[in-house]
Formats: structure tokens, sequence, C-alpha cells
């Protein structure tokens, strides 16, 4: 059983200052400092939670949160490590993976039958009869994960934070630390990372030594990733860091590793980390009769601290040569062969290493002390090679990339004076190679090389596996035995990559922490093969879990505004995204908004449009190579519409291209894809190297079109210029003084309509637009937002790329094969477009008619005899056709007037019927008038 222990300086609760929270609905006292493990230690809760495929009982094994035991639900949030996680007042805390609770949990059943669910058993049965998978695979669905999904927001977005650092320090122990004092002495700007919330007692001295030299040591905040740079990716709880140094001194540490023997998973088996973390720390004493199985000092420190807190200790030793020490009993030459108990353990079997039985000793506490492995893995995603060294039995970085360094256990250290010769030496060699270091720094590193290097005393592990019934669990997050492996292994999977994609295990939560060297060496030992020889899986991030919330941190999207912005606020607007602008998606209603443009005239802001000035002799030789068109014969203040294409021949973006003079044009582009085309345009601009330039204007012209039938009447109330069909004929482009503002003004028709895009200098936006609704008043004229903007370009059957288009589309299955010059020299995606057949594609866009109310919507599936050929990329309800009207992808041989065909989206069902004409001025008479 567990209890409180007497308060002593030094720990970690505050007994003046009681929490309580709940616990499955209970009420659990505790103290502030504590963590929900230890409070629960000392409500003698011994079961923390069931394992993940057999629902065995577990209890808190590492402290640390390097293991799955721990994991609960804490305030609605899955996954929670309760074992680092600290108590608050009122919270709410749930044990998962239990049905009907953690305590009494049916599904217990499943660790009975667990020979029905051998390596890779979901991919070998319930496969015949066909029905049988149906039947079976939402019971399997609803028993897999852990916890449950919150369904209401749980967080509030993260902070992004970069950082520049001279030098970055992972893992502040003694090694981080006195490599973060050397380096920061030197002057260099440091930085260090360090999982833990606090440095504690032990590590306050050099934490203070390092900060006093000018280090930043940020707790709380582990490093989960080394990608490419090298960028460091670190997370805490508010913030996720990247961080980009000069030099990285790794310090993480080594890993305490379980034992495997029969039913090394009971609660009551604890690494040495956990009970010192508890006794020493939180005042637990986590059980009164304890087992301690080592084979260093370490595990006679633990056994000391236990029989100090009134423990009785037996200490059970790997070492043929141990001895009594300090009145402790020791078995030597022994390991533990099994573990017995059901809620938690009972007793241990004792006895020589490879024996099937031995001496029974009873106890409620089994603590494994001293096995390590160092914490190689954020090491290898620099590209660190690592080799194994016999006298660790671990594997050790050999070599390591430039300006990497290494200290501490990571790098073999066993005792806290080589950890912080190594840590001195990586700080003192980061400054050496920043040019930092002061004059004695080449005799000091000599020496400090001398002390990191004088510790080789062999490590002894425990038997890869011990005697007796029972599982003999290798990785506690994915429940992998023993036996497991070694059935995997006859199977043919005989590599640990392998071994870990068919048994998943080191895939769990802990991502190999608790279990690596394990499933090495049982891995080495059902090849046939050694330690040595048999290496870890591939490091990859993330070593630490991270939310997926952090990892999308606080987007800071940039909000643009048009200069017309505050007008349309004031007017009612409602806004949308479009990119990155803010723009209205209606005003009044969308269906007034096109009973406006249609029978008088309407006006939209589309300043958002891309809009570059192409200038320079050879301006016409690269609009013919951006676009399948041809513009070499396009005539001065003629406009023409065309389509970007990529190499491949896929449609990226369309707009108008403007000819203003010889050598200078006016082009348009959508609003979303302004900025990746302004890289586009001048990268192949340089790569052809041409003499020509390119200048974004979209932030530089505000735009207003104008649009309806009394669109022209408005007109000659803004200017003076002869604005007649004859003077300003449709696709012209020309200049002229519109509300006293100089302007360029297109005829172009994308809502239908006789209409004037008007473009004036931004700071003239809300002049001209205030001066355009005033001329307006008596023609009864109406703002109109994207939505109607939406549904008048539909029912002239003008696409919009990205949306009716996607990453294959081509311009001859687009119906815009007209737009192509295939008998031009060359263009961006002609020899993409030279494979195509352009009078029979495998699919068409084309319009369609649908019958009834339901509107489909984009995405919904063509089918033809319940199997689907197609999906709705566009569809609105339209007054002007009196039906509903959009835009699919269906078999070219169905691109016919009259064809029809049907529509499904979950239960919806609707009849369509193919048009390929505009359902509105199939002729274009208005627009051209």
């Amino acid at each position: 059983m567990t209890e409180r222990l007497p308060p002593r300086p030094g720990e970690a609760v505050r007994r003046d200052r009681p929490v309580s929270f709940t616990l499955d609905g209970h009420t659990v006292g505790a103290f502030e400092g504590d963590t929900i493990g230890s409070a629960l230690a000392a409500a003698d809760v011994s079961i923390t939670g069931r394992s993940f495929k057999y629902h065995r009982p577990r209890g808190l094994f590492c402290m640390t949160g390097g293991c799955p035991n721990c994991l609960m639900q804490v305030d609605g949030i899955p996954n929670v490590r309760s074992c680092t996680e600290p108590v608050r007042d009122g919270m709410r805390v749930e044990r998962q993976n239990a049905w009907p609770n953690v305590d009494h949990d049916i599904h217990g059943w499943l660790n009975t039958f667990s020979f029905m669910m051998p390596p890779g058993f979901y991919y070998k049965i319930f496969h015949r009869p066909r029905w049988a998978w149906k039947t079976v695979e939402p019971f399997i669905r609803s028993k897999a994960g852990l916890g449950k999904a919150p369904k209401d927001p749980d967080h509030e977005p993260r902070e992004v934070h970069d950082l520049h650092a001279d030098v970055l320090v992972i893992g502040a122990g003694p090694a981080g630390l006195a490599a973060a004092a050397e380096s920061a002495g030197a002057g260099a700007s440091t930085v260090v990372l360090e999982e833990r919330a606090a440095i504690g007692v032990d590590g306050a001295e050099l934490a203070a030594e390092a900060e006093a030299a000018g280090a930043r040591i940020i707790a709380g905040t582990p490093a989960f990733g080394v990608f490419g740079g090298p960028l460091i990716a670190a997370a805490n709880g508010d913030r996720l860091y990247r961080i980009r140094a000069r030099h990285l001194v790794f310090a993480t540490g080594a890993v305490e590793q379980a034992a495997v023997f029969p039913n090394n998973d009971l609660p009551g088996v604890m690494l040495s980390s956990a009970v010192d973390l508890l006794v020493d720390r939180y005042r637990v004493l986590p059980g009164r009769r304890a087992v301690v199985l080592t084979s260093s000092e370490e595990g006679y420190e633990t056994a000391r601290s236990l029989r100090g807190a009134g423990a009785e200790v037996t200490v059970v030793d790997l070492r043929l040569d141990a001895r009594p020490a300090d009145g402790l009993a020791v078995i030597a030459g022994s390991t533990v062969v099994a573990a017995e108990g059901r809620r938690r353990v009972r007793e241990v079997v004792v006895g020589a290493p490879g024996d099937q039985g031995g001496r029974t000793i009873p106890c409620d506490l089994v603590v494994l002390a001293g096995f390590r492995a160092p914490s190689t893995n954020l090491l290898a995603m620099t590209g660190a090679e690592l080799a194994f060294d016999e006298a660790a039995q671990a594997f050790l970085p050999t070599q390591l990339p430039p300006n990497v360094h290494a200290a501490g256990a990571v790098a073999g250290a066993r005792s806290l004076e080589g950890a912080i010769a190594q840590g001195q030496l990586a700080g003192l060699e980061a400054g050496l190679a920043l040019g930092l270091a002061a004059p004695d720094a080449h005799e000091r590193i000599e020496r400090l090389r001398a002390e990191a290097a004088g510790e080789r005393d062999p490590v002894v592990l425990p038997p890869e596996v011990g005697g007796g019934h029972g599982k003999q669990f290798a990785c506690l997050c994915m429940d992998v035995t023993n036996k497991e492996l070694k059935t995997a292994v006859t199977e043919g999977f005989d590599s640990m990559e392998l071994l870990k994609r068919y048994t998943t295990i080191t895939m769990g939560p802990c991502q190999g922490k608790a279990c690596m060297m394990a499933s090495q060496r049982l891995c080495s030992r059902a090849t046939g093969s050694s330690f040595s020889q048999t290496r870890s899986t591939t490091a990859r991030p993330p070593w630490t879990p991270v939310e997926l919330g952090t990892l999308a941190g606080w987007r800071r999207n940039p909000r643009k505004e048009t200069t017309i912005h505050d007008r349309h606020a004031d007017a009612g607007a409602t806004f949308m995204w479009a990119g990155d602008w803010r723009r209205p998606h209606h005003y009044t209603s969308p269906e007034e908004e096109v009973a406006a443009v249609r029978t008088r005239v309407g006006v939209i802001d589309v300043s958002t449009l891309g809009k570059f000035r192409v200038k320079g002799p050879e301006a016409v030789t690269l609009l013919e190579r951006l676009y399948p068109s041809r513009f070499a014969d396009l005539a001065i203040g003629r406009i023409r519409y065309g389509v970007m294409l990529n190499d491949e021949g896929v449609i990226v973006d369309d707009g108008t291209v403007a000819r203003l003079g010889e050598d200078e044009f006016f082009v348009t582009v959508t609003t979303g894809n302004t900025a990746a085309l302004e890289r586009w345009i001048t990268w192949w601009n340089a790569d052809w190297g041409l003499d020509v330039r390119v200048l974004n204007l979209t932030g530089a012209y505000a735009a207003v079109n104008l649009a309806g039938p009394a669109s022209r009447d408005v007109m000659r109330s803004l200017t003076d210029a002869d604005v007649s069909g004859e003077a300003v004929p449709y696709l012209s482009a020309t200049t002229m003084d519109v509300a006293g503002v100089p302007a360029l003004v297109l005829r172009i028709g994308f809502v239908g309509e006789l209409g004037y895009e008007i473009h004036v200098p931004s700071m003239y936006g809300e002049h001209v637009w205030d001066e355009v609704m005033t001329a307006g008043r008596t023609h009864g004229i109406r703002p109109f937002g994207l939505e109607a903007q939406r549904i008048l370009r539909l029912e002239k059957q003008h696409i919009l790329v990205g949306q009716d288009t996607d990453a294959e589309s081509n311009p001859f299955e687009a119906g815009l094969g007209w737009t192509v010059k295939a008998d031009k020299d060359d263009f961006l995606g002609k020899r993409g477009l030279e494979g195509l057949d352009a009078e029979a594609p495998g699919e068409r866009l084309v319009g369609f008619t649908c019958s009834g109310t339901w509107v489909p919507p984009e995405g919904a599936s063509v089918v033809h005899e319940g199997v689907w050929v197609g999906r709705v990329t566009s569809a609105r309800k339209s007054a002007a056709a009196g039906a509903i009207v959009g835009l699919a992808w269906v078999p070219a041989g169905w691109a016919s007037d009259g064809t029809p065909f049907e529509i499904q989206f979950g239960r919806h069902r609707a009849n369509a019927t193919v048009a390929m004409r505009p359902f509105y001025d199939p002729d274009g008479a208005r627009l051209r008038s």
C-alpha cells in the first residue's frame, strides 16, 4: 500500500495549500505541487488505467511521462500524462480505456482470449466469409484507441515563437547546464530547453550558474523534432518554438528501461526514477515491502531511500560479486524470474538468470533500477552515427555532424562528474568554434576530454526474458509480448523496422522510450543475432507527444482589406474570406442583388483582383510563353481572355490581358493566386532572361465593376468621355477620368451584363465608390457581393479556377480548348497537351439544370447505375433560368445538350440535364451591347 510521508525540506508539495480534484467522479485530496500521479499514489490508487489491447490493469511506472500507464482524460482532454500534470483545484480526471470503469473492466476478458489476437490478426482472420469483417470491424474499432476526443473546442490558439541563438542546449540535466554555463560565460547567446516543469533541488546550483552566465532556460518545453537547417521544434502548453542555432548541444540523458519477465506490467512494478520522485519530491511511499532489481549503485541509492522512508527492502543484484551494504538484504547473482499478482504485484520469484523458478519473496513494490538506454533519438535526427558500445551495452554517438555536440548520459557518461565534464567540454568547444573562447580554452579542452573519458565500468543488463508463465511485455504501449515478437520473426518480419510495422512495437505513445532496449534485445534473441547487431528503428519526430493544435500554432494570417472596406461595413455587408482578403459575401440578400444587376445596375468591389504591369521590349514574348493564347496580334486598347497552364498543361489560373502600348500590358489574375503567380511569372522571366519588368499593382489600384443594363447611363454621369458601345466596345481598354480621377476602364462581362471595370489609384477608392453610388441612385443601384457574383457568373457558365477545376484539369476538358494555339512555337504546358486528344477528352466540364428544390453541394457525385462517374463543382438556384443550374464533370460522351444524368449526395438524389450553352443570354448580346 502507499502513504504520504512526513514533510521534509526540499519537497515539492505545499502542505499548507490543500486542493482537491475528482477521479471518475470521486473526490481526491492533494497538495499544491503534486502531480495527478503523485496525488493518486498518496491516495493509494494502484490502477491508473487499462492496457491498450488486453485491458490489463496498469499502474504508475516511470513518473516522467515516458510510458503509457498514466494516460488519463483531464478536463475533457484525452491522453494527458497524469504523472507529470500538476494538480489544479476542481479539475476533472477520468481514467481511460475501460468499461464501465477501470477498477472493474468488463473488457478484461480480452486478456484471457489473447491467443485470438496474434500479431497482424486483423490481416489474417474475419475475411471469410466476406460479411465477417463488416460484422466485427465496428467492434474492433470501438475498442481501438485511447481516450475520447473532446466534442467542444478545448484550446485557444497557440503562439508561435521563432528563436535564434548561438548555442541551443537540449536538456537541463548536469551536462546540459554545465554546457550552457560554459557557452554563455564565453559570450554566446545560449538557450536551454528542458522537458521537466522545474529543474529540481539537485540541479538548482548548476541552473543558477548557467542563468548568471546569461543562459535562458525554458522549462516545461521538450524538443520534439529536428528538421532541416537544422530547425529544432519544441512545444509546451502555450507555445510552439521554432529554434535555429549555430551550435546544438544534445544533453538529452538516458531513459530508464524495464526488465522483461512474466507479469512485468503489474501495478507496483516501477522504475527507480518513479520511486525516487515519489519518495524524495512528493513524499509518498509507493510500497511497504520492496524488491529492488539492479546491477549498479543507483539501485542501492533507491533501496536506501525506501528503507529510510520505512519500507522493508530486498536488493536483487545481477552481479555475482555483490555484497550486503548498509545493512540491506542482498541476493547476489540473481534476477526477478517472474512477478505474481492480479490487481497489484503480490510476490516475485527470484532466481539465477535462466532459471525457471526460485525463491518467492512477498512484496507490493518491485523496483527496476539502473537499466538505461541513451536518449539518442533527437541526436539521430541530425544525422549522427551511432555504434554499439560493449562496456555501456548501448548505442552511443561516434560521429556527429558539424556544429553538433553530445554530452552526458546520451554520450555514455555514467557519473555526475563525467556528465559535468562532458557538458563543459561541449560548451567550451561551441564557444571556441564561435570565436568566443578564453585564451586557455585549448588547455581546458584537453583536460576535460581526459576527465570525460575516465569511466569504463561494464554495464550488466538483466536477461532478455524471464522464466515461468505469464505474459512478458516488451512494449507496454501496444501490449506487445516476447511471444508475439517471436511469432512475427518466424513469419519473416526479422528486423526492427519490420517488427515495428507488423507488431506496432515502439509505435505507441512513448515512441520507444520505455521499450526500445527490450525490443532490440528480444529481436536479436528471436533472430539469433546479437544486441550489437540489432539497430533501433529510424528516429522520426515527434519524439515527445505534441497536440495538433500546437503544431497548427496561432496562424497570423495576413488580413487584407481593400481601401473601400469601410464603405462595405457601413452598408451592413456580411464578410467572408477570399484568400487573404475580407470581401462582402452579401449586403441584403444575394437574390435581390442578382435582380438589381440583371434589371438595373449593380457595383462590386474587385480591388482584390491580382493586377500586374508587364512592360519591356520582350513583353510579348513573355506572355506568349506564359499563356497558350496568342498576344502578338492583340491590338493596343484591346483585351483578351487567357488561361495559364503549368508545365503539365494543367490550368493554374485565368484572367484578362489588356494591351496598353506596343510593349506594355495590364494583366489580371484571380484573387487567391496573386502571390503564387507573381512568383511564377517572375521566376520564368528570370529563367528565360527576357528584357521585361513585371510589377505587382494589386495594392496600388482599387477597382470596381459597374454592371447592368443601366451601367452606361451611370458612367455618363461620372465622366465626360464617350462611353458608347462604339467608343468603348466589348473587350476594350481605355483611359479616362472617372469621378475626376484618372482611371483605366476595361469593358468586360464576367457577370454577363454590360459592364465597366474601373481601376483607379487606391487612395481614391472610397471617393470613386461614393460617386458611383451617388450617380446610380436614380437608377436603383445596389452593391452586390461574392455570392451574387457567383450566381451571375454561373448563369453564364464562367468557371472559377480552383473550384470548377482541379490539379488535373486541362483546357480541352474544361471547354477552353479555343484558348490553345497549338501552332505556337512554345508555351508552358505545350508538351503536356501534345499527348492529349483535343477532340476526344476523357471527361468534360458541362453545365446542367436540375429539377426540384435541392441544390447539390460542391463535390456531390455524378453517378451512373450506382457507380461514381463525375462530380458537381458549382450549383446555385437561378431566377433567370427558373431552375437549379450548375457545372459538373461528366464522361466526355455525355457532353451534349439534353443528356440526362443523376446526382447523388448521401441520401439526396436529383435528376439533371446537360446544357452546353450559357443559361442566360447564350449569345452574349447583353454584355456586348
